[in-house]
């Protein structure tokens, strides 16, 4: 009995993911409330709280998931076309630009987690070890504390770029070029490196990709419901 129920709570809350996912997309983070999920679902506000204090909670729970195919879609984009860790990492950063371009409730979804105490320290854990895992070869003279530091610092400046929209000022081209000029010297690579790095990104359709990637995400949501229901 306590393993189906066990189950019975994975999918419950495997269930609030993916209506609370639907919803960010649809009205943002912001404009989405808890009402407007437990509503959404027709369920009550204490099966809601049964699995989650709060809407960040539930981003939280989506952050580790999105991270994880942004790292999946993107090493799969150079697989076959350079085994180079920095561009591997040009072209991780260069997608979440480009996702958070798709409209303004990404944006939105994107903005708070990179600024919510919780999500946003999920983030920095994550990627941290990415991170030292690429430039460690470049800085073998680093920790991981400084390679964490070095991502609180990279991931202020990925902020600054996901919030500043594109104009006739600002063009997708400079924001990218911009940012990878910014992150890339904090890891002292060098200029011409980056300039190669720039160069290898506007070798793939990232708006493209980045459609996939989201579309990628919810298909993803929606097999671990089935797969929950199955069990």
């Amino acid at each position: 009995m306590a393993k189906v129920t066990r189950e019975l709570r994975e999918l419950h809350k495997q269930i609030i993911i993916n209506a609370a996912a639907e919803s960010f997309l649809e009205k943002g983070f912001t404009n989405t409330t808890v009402n407007h999920i437990i509503t959404k679902l027709g369920i009550s506000a204490g099966a809601f709280t049964g699995q989650f204090r709060t809407k960040e909670d539930v981003l939280y729970e989506l952050v580790g998931i999105v991270l994880d195919q942004q790292f999946s879609v993107s090493e799969k984009l150079v697989a076959g076309r350079t085994d180079d860790k920095i561009l591997l990492y040009a072209a991780e950063t260069v997608l979440q630009l480009y996702i958070v371009e798709l409209n303004d409730n990404l944006k939105d979804v994107y903005y708070n987690a990179y600024s919510l105490p919780k999500t946003s320290a999920l983030i920095q854990e994550k990627v941290t070890g990415k991170v030292a895992a690429i430039f460690k070869e470049q800085l073998p003279q680093l920790e991981s504390r400084d390679f964490y530091l070095l991502e609180i610092a990279t991931g202020g400046i990925m902020r600054g770029f996901m919030i500043t929209p594109c104009s006739i000022w600002v063009s997708m081209d400079m924001k990218v070029e911009a940012f990878l000029k910014n992150t890339l010297r904090l890891y002292y690579v060098p200029d011409e490196k980056i300039e190669e790095a720039i160069a290898f990104v506007k070798t793939i359709d990232f708006k493209q990709v980045a459609k996939e990637t989201v579309d990628g995400i919810f298909r993803y949501l929606e097999k671990q419901r089935e797969s929950l229901q199955k069990s």
